[in-house]
């Protein structure tokens, strides 16, 4: 694992340095045992002089404490609190510090397994919410369902917590147990939350929100005894379309180290080996992963040199990532979306639809169009930042509004023994309905 750790689709990591110049000169000025506790998880970075008035108010609030609190401080406990209340004022759910052992965590999930249930979550709307569940995990075979949402893990609400911190609460070394309190919201319900929560930048922490748990919903409550999980990637079953033509139903589940490979290994057997007509990529569930990954599955579907998303931030100069070369441009593609399919996901769905290169079937995706970089920091754990924005190949901005499909076919959650997406992608194959390529 290399120590830039690339994941939550990676950009450029160049602003390590200026990161922690302005976290180091925060903790200028207070009293030395506390003051020289704080300045540790920033060792070994020049600090200069700061103007009057930088975080002045910080300072003296730490000198006071650090010569009047009535017991004595722990230093340790000043440290991690004074970082995550700096990085929750940015007011971006996506941007967190993560301590040694949450950062430890999080490169155990990019390695490509892990202990814990087995379930991929996101933050939705100020809610904790279950994106999957891994076939065979304990999660999956507890009946843990996309669009659960987590109240509480072992008793402790989930109330104002971060995404990673809530993650680190339920995974665990293998064969420990975790209780996990689930609202599950009505069925009938077409959102997660019936009133809007804030969108603009604000100083307040965007931790879980419970307030917004939809109404109409039934409260469950799960005891899961923690695994080995190995995330799997892909899945593939061959299927018939209605005018006889085979059809490759090929689910893809993330966008980890080396998934474009196993995707075309995938995509090699159905057309070369299975002999194909038509294929059907299933994002639906895929929370996403590392960019790099996502330019790469695009590149199996696009000509060489075609874009597939540009990158944009305050500190990161414009970047236009482009295909390397088609290995399969003309077989008829279906990608199968869903209110779960986010992140690196949505930049393949969103290239392949401005391109014409695939007709999109099911739901309007997740919205998430931002990249995160991992910083480390000198303490051993890292800063996780929203570096910047990414566009599709036409220049549309998804974030919070996500990408519409080209046919609106939601699975029915109430035919379990029916699935009425792959149904329509195949009656549009038996119908010919395969995109017209257009260039943006």
């Amino acid at each position: 694992m290399r120590r830039r750790t690339q994941a939550a689709l990676l950009a450029v990591g160049g602003i390590v340095a200026a990161a922690l110049i302005f976290a180091a000169g925060f903790f200028l000025g207070v009293s030395p045992d506390v003051g020289g506790s704080l300045r540790n998880l920033f060792s070994g970075t020049t600090t200069t002089a700061q103007p009057a008035g930088d975080f002045a108010l910080q300072r003296e609030v730490l000198e006071k404490l650090g010569q009047s609190f009535y017991r004595e401080i722990d230093p340790a406990a000043l440290e991690q609190a004074a970082v995550k209340g700096m990085v929750a004022g940015l007011g971006d759910p996506y941007t967190v510090y993560m301590d040694p052992e949450e950062y430890a965590a999080f490169q155990e999930d990019a390695a490509g397994s892990y202990s814990g249930v087995g379930m991929v979550v996101e933050m939705k709307d100020r809610l904790v919410t279950i994106v999957s569940t891994f076939r065979g995990s304990p999660a999956e075979q507890a009946g843990i369902k996309a669009g659960d949402i987590i109240v509480s893990v072992d008793g402790e609400s989930v109330a104002g917590k971060s995404l990673d911190v809530v993650v680190g609460a339920i995974k665990g070394p293998e064969g420990t147990t975790v209780v996990l309190e689930i609202y599950r919201p009505p069925v009938t319900a077409t959102t997660l939350t019936t009133e809007s929560p804030p969108t603009t930048v604000t100083t307040e922490p965007l931790g879980a929100d419970l307030s917004y748990l939809p109404p109409g919903g039934e409260t469950l409550t799960f005891t899961l005894v923690r695994k080995t999980i190995a995330i799997p990637v892909t899945d593939r079953e061959i299927l018939t379309a209605p005018d006889g033509q085979k059809v490759a139903h090929i689910w893809f589940f993330t966008f980890s180290v080396g998934s474009s490979q196993k995707l075309r290994a995938e995509l090699e057997q159905a057309v070369n080996i299975d002999r194909v007509d038509a294929l059907i990529l299933d994002l639906r569930s895929n929370g996403g992963g590392l960019l790099d990954e996502a330019v790469n599955v695009a590149s199996l579907f696009l000509s060489a040199e075609d874009v597939v998303v540009s990158t944009e931030g305050l500190h990161s100069p414009k970047h236009v990532y482009k295909a390397s070369g088609g290995a399969y441009p003309s077989i008829p593609l279906y990608v199968l979306t869903d209110r779960y399919t986010a992140s690196a996901s949505e930049i393949v769905a969103g290239a392949l639809q401005d391109y014409g290169r695939a007709v999109l079937i099911g739901e309007t995706t997740f919205g998430k169009g931002l990249v995160q970089t991992v910083l480390d920091l000198s303490n051993h754990g890292a800063l996780k930042v929203t570096t910047a924005v990414y566009l599709t190949p036409k220049g549309r901005d998804i974030n919070k509004k996500g990408i519409a499909p080209d046919v609106v076919a939601p699975d029915d959650p109430l035919t379990e023994d029916r699935d009425e997406t792959v149904e329509a992608a195949l009656e549009l194959i038996a119908g010919g309905g395969a995109a017209v390529e257009t260039r943006p």
